[in-house]
């Protein structure tokens, strides 16, 4: 009757739902040294958590203890410093970028002129070329008839 309860106890520990006490009762069993032969894999496992919790450690952790009135490190300081440069500098070189823009408004050099009269010849020439392009359909159906003409005779 007791291995029944052991085993039901062993699948119980198995799923993970024993309490405290049952596993108490199976720490007992297998310190007794009457392990029945299929419980013996189970028993390995028991007297290893025995041993583990006899184990202590002798290393004596230690905690820095935080002080409230910590000054800050020259670094921090340093980052605080380089951001602030930064952002200063970001400033000036934008303001800089738009008294230089406000000048030339409306004003254009001769290479920006000589671009733009480029760009729209090309335009143009383009237009031009496709519509070239649109009448050549109309020539290859003229000459598809004359094909079939001069293939019958």
């Amino acid at each position: 009757m007791e291995l029944d309860r052991i085993d039901l106890l062993l699948k119980k520990y198995d799923a993970a739902e024993t309490s405290l006490t049952e596993e108490q009762e199976l720490q007992e069993y297998f310190n007794s040294g009457q392990v029945a032969g299929r419980h013996k894999a189970y028993q390995i496992m028991f007297s290893f958590s025995a041993f583990s919790r006899k184990e202590t450690s002798e290393v004596i952790p230690q905690l820095k203890s935080k002080n409230r009135k910590t000054k800050l490190k020259p670094q921090s300081w340093m980052y605080a410093a380089a951001m602030i440069a930064l952002i200063f500098s970001i400033f000036f070189f934008k303001n800089q970028d738009a008294d230089l823009n406000s000048e030339d408004l409306g004003q254009l050099t001769q290479e920006e002129m000589a671009y733009q009269q480029t760009k729209q010849t090309l335009q143009m020439i383009s237009k031009l070329m496709n519509e070239g392009k649109e009448d050549l359909k109309y020539l290859k159906e003229f000459s598809n008839p004359t094909q079939k003409i001069i293939n019958n005779k």
